[in-house]
């Protein structure tokens, strides 16, 4: 493997769009695609983001590609705000699923914690490590940025697509969430280096972010 994903985000370009121009040239009426998108066509592509690693721009052109399919089939002009379709019902949205948010919940919360969680003890031991490992090294990379002051931080992010535990605890943490792990944080001081990587200079010592902290029996998240 080369760890090089365009292969896999080729495939699921062509495959949406073969689905999502399907849907919007059948008779399905508005509220037949929103439940077809919600329990066919994203879980389809879902299954393979828990190690998929995708980009936030292939995300929210996928997301873009649903949008336009249901702006058609209810009618909407293309210029209506993705944020109204997305809104829940009873905030006078139309409850829109979003890849966006099926990316984030699956190759998150559901990837890592299942494998923190798994009933071998050696695929936790695995987890863990692995995890561990990849905190250590960009903690480093980002410790070793931040005192020389040279350059940029790319090459360090260019090094994330190749530390997918670390991508994963990385998502949870932009959310203002945690790990905890019988209620000792897990890693949230190690991470908050990453607030500092910019493609500009880097920021002084004396900026620290503000994460929430989430508790639970073993390993879970909250907001």
């Amino acid at each position: 493997m080369d760890l090089n994903w365009k292969h896999q985000h080729r495939h699921v370009d062509e495959n949406l769009k073969q689905k999502l121009d399907a849907l919007e040239g059948s008779y399905a009426s508005p509220r037949q695609t929103l439940n077809i998108l919600r329990t066919a066509i994203i879980p389809s592509l879902a299954y393979a983001f828990g190690v998929t690693p995708c980009s936030y721009p292939d995300l929210d052109k996928w997301d873009a590609m649903t949008g336009r399919v249901i702006k058609s089939k209810h009618n909407l002009w293309r210029s209506t705000m993705t944020a109204m379709i997305r809104e829940d019902v009873h905030s006078f949205g139309l409850n829109a699923p979003s890849i966006y948010m099926e990316y984030h919940r699956r190759s998150t919360v559901l990837a890592l914690i299942t494998s923190q969680e798994d009933p071998s003890e050696r695929h936790q031991s695995v987890t863990m490590h692995l995890l561990t490992h990849q905190v250590a090294q960009l903690k480093a990379l980002a410790t070793t940025f931040l005192s020389t002051r040279e350059g940029t931080s790319l090459p360090i992010k260019w090094q994330l697509n190749l530390h997918m535990r670390e991508c994963q605890l990385a998502c949870i943490h932009a959310s203002k969430l945690h790990s905890a792990l019988k209620g000792n944080s897990m890693f949230l001081d190690d991470l908050k280096l990453r607030s500092h990587l910019r493609p500009q200079a880097p920021p002084p010592n004396n900026s620290h972010p503000h994460h929430q902290i989430a508790y639970g029996p073993r390993h879970y998240w909250l907001p």
